[in-house]
């Protein structure tokens, strides 16, 4: 059961990338101290009881880009190895593709934000149909075990989407139903589909180096995360094969896609492809 701790760590405030940016560049130098040192360093304002700086912290960690710990309210923070190369290649955070693997890395099932995991994953019944924000909350509701409000849950997620950061982007169009927007194959974001697959990979799959398309398509969601349909999704794992990186074997009923790398030899690749 989710508690609503859990579920209101943004504290009512969307994620900035402004603010994630100024997270990350303190992050760099393996910043210690309060949340007070971090808003005066900084300037992401903060308040003894409420304010922008432990939600900027857990978006950061949601987003794959910073790790930390606290103890006795002192912050212990790092960059993780694809925050090391978001920082050396964007430390604004202005390139689309930054914005796609932050999107990414929000949603994985374990380690990312759990609304934004819950849409992406779970909430995404396809392309061709929309969905009324009243089903999406009743099938929330029943899937995290807690009554919650939609403001509670989704109000921050749906913000962020339709006016806040992850608006240019263009994931969905959300008013009183969620349409999910389809995407074409983006050759500039090969490595960043290759590093979320085998992310993703890794994590539910460890110890298999072959796994089938369902596989890929119900656990691991690339195209529900990318908005990419079957036929784009097919197209983007034939450029991944082109690459060296998968290898699909579609003789096989159903396909099956052997990895040939790993998401750690990714991330140097990452930003190779923007023009």
């Amino acid at each position: 059961m989710m508690n609503r701790s859990q579920l209101k760590f943004h504290e009512t405030f969307q994620p900035e990338f402004s603010y994630i940016a100024k997270i990350m560049s303190i992050a760099a130098d393996h910043f210690q101290g309060s949340k007070f040192d971090i808003s005066n360093i900084t300037g992401i304002p903060t308040g003894k009881q409420k304010g922008k700086v432990e939600p900027s912290i857990k978006y950061a960690t949601f987003m794959g880009l910073t790790n930390y710990t606290v103890e006795k309210g002192v912050y212990s923070l790092s960059l993780t190895p694809i925050g090391a190369k978001v920082f050396s290649e964007d430390p604004y955070l202005h390139e689309k593709l930054t914005h796609w693997a932050c999107h990414y890395n929000m949603s994985r099932i374990d380690q990312g934000a759990p609304q934004w995991s819950f849409i992406i994953r779970s909430g995404h019944q396809g392309f061709i149909a929309d969905t009324s924000s009243t089903h999406l909350l009743a099938k929330a509701v029943k899937f995290f075990n807690i009554k919650v409000s939609f403001e509670e849950l989704f109000g921050v997620v749906k913000r962020s989407y339709s006016e806040g950061c992850f608006s240019g982007i263009a994931y969905l169009q959300w008013d009183d139903r969620v349409q999910f927007i389809e995407h074409n194959e983006n050759k500039q974001f090969v490595f960043l589909y290759a590093y979320a697959i085998l992310s993703d990979w890794e994590t539910h799959f460890p110890s298999k180096n072959e796994i089938t398309m369902i596989e890929l398509q119900n656990t691991l969601s690339v195209g529900k995360v990318f908005g990419l349909n079957e036929n784009e999704l097919s197209d983007m794992l034939d450029t991944l094969s082109s690459e060296g990186i998968l290898t699909v074997n579609r003789q096989l009923f159903p396909a099956t896609i052997v990895r040939r790398t790993t998401s750690s030899d990714i991330i140097p690749l990452l930003y190779s492809r923007l023009l």
